[in-house]
């Protein structure tokens, strides 16, 4: 298998700051409106700006688990900003992951997100699929998404919405090289091969 390139970390970093936005930004015009519209005055005021910094928050990790686990889970293995890069989220065999390895990628980001993400950067630079600890604990890799050849379909300026029928389009096969050796096949069926 040929070593991905570091262009694919770069694009990682992008997304995730990508879908970061997505959640945070909303969240924070909502808490500066509220804040704006029912500001009260004196002591209650301390006490009003923590209730609206707590609720921001929960919002904003709700937000999060809904954009890095539900949406890819039931959008083929991406969230809005990677069908923006044309990035996807697939097993090491190259199928769409589970529920419950989306949710092991996430849980996990608390450890590649230690000292601002700089541990799941030098992760991603020193594997060899460009995995981050919670891609290879969960048996994912990312990929990028080719273009397709017609012009249809899968375009980085793409909506990533449903359309009305609710559905995404599909996404053209990632081109994932692996070996035998890379995808674990056990001794008995090595020895067959």
């Amino acid at each position: 298998m040929t070593r991905p390139g570091l262009g694919v970390v770069g694009r990682r970093l992008v997304q995730f700051l990508l879908d970061e936005m997505l959640v945070f930004v909303p969240m924070l015009l909502l808490a500066i409106a509220v804040v704006w519209l029912f500001h009260p005055h004196g002591l209650a005021l301390l006490t009003f700006l923590k209730v609206v910094l707590y609720t921001m928050l929960a919002l904003d990790f709700v937000g999060l688990v809904f954009v890095m686990v539900w949406w890819p889970y039931k959008h083929g293995g991406q969230t809005p900003a990677m069908r923006w890069l044309r990035l996807r989220v697939q097993t090491l065999e190259g199928g769409h992951p589970s529920l419950g390895a989306f949710v092991v990628r996430d849980l996990l980001m608390l450890v590649d997100g230690f000292a601002w993400g700089l541990a799941g950067i030098v992760v991603m630079l020193v594997t060899r699929r460009r995995q981050r600890f919670g891609d290879v604990v969960a048996r994912t890799v990312v990929v990028r998404v080719p273009r397709r050849r017609n012009g249809v379909g899968d375009s980085a300026d793409q909506a990533a919405f449903p359309g009305p029928d609710g559905d995404l389009g599909a996404v053209a096969g990632a081109q994932l090289a692996l070996d035998r050796a890379d995808v674990g096949l056990d001794r008995r069926q090595r020895n067959h091969q």
